[in-house]
């Protein structure tokens, strides 16, 4: 009498669980990478998103600066404090909203700090038509890796300005820092009614 299978060999069985095993494993991976990626390119638009909302602010603030001197103070000035801390302060007609009932025109402070782990950049804003007195340094960029000033007037480029006039451009370069990389961001702004 001949005898007839009716199910699978145990080789069969095992072949077919690796073949699942395989296929289970890449779909994994695939679904790990993307997941990975999708990860990466959130924070890295987070960090675009910083560095644009803070070139669109400074921009808009430069390019609404005040050229004529108001009070003692020199429209433009740059440099380092007693502290060694940056700092670039200028004169705008481009004021926070909050403080647009009290005048056109604030006097801006951007200040770099510095700690163990990264550099922060803080914005203070003043009044100058109001008897008023400098907003708290508000943080505007934390997780900076580096942050550089430079000034553009007659056909040269400087590292600070000290100078009772206004630079023709200023070029401002910053590097925001990811978990494995650094992405650098670089704009320049031109002065408008600075003749050089």
């Amino acid at each position: 009498m001949k005898r007839t299978s009716c199910g699978f060999t145990l080789v069969e069985v095992l072949v077919a669980i690796f073949i699942g095993a395989l296929v289970l494993t890449s779909v994994y991976g695939v679904f790990g990478s993307v997941s990975k990626v999708r990860n990466r390119l959130e924070t890295e638009g987070d960090l675009y998103h910083q560095a644009r909302i803070f070139f669109d602010r400074i921009g808009g603030e430069l390019g609404s600066m005040r050229v004529s001197p108001l009070g003692a103070e020199a429209v433009f000035s740059s440099g380092e404090t007693t502290a060694g801390v940056f700092f670039l302060e200028f004169n705008t007609e481009l004021v926070s909203p909050l403080l647009e009932k009290y005048g056109g025109i604030s006097r801006v402070r951007y200040e770099v700090q510095q700690d163990e782990e990264s550099i922060q950049l803080l914005r203070s804003e003043k009044v100058l038509l109001a008897d008023m007195a400098a907003s708290e340094p508000l943080l505007f960029i934390a997780g900076l890796s580096s942050f550089q000033v430079r000034f553009f007037s007659q056909g040269d480029w400087s590292e600070s300005w000290s100078r009772s006039t206004p630079p023709q451009m200023v070029e401002i370069t910053l590097e925001l820092r990811t978990d494995d990389q650094v992405i650098p961001f670089r704009s320049s702004f031109v002065l408008s009614g600075v003749s050089g």
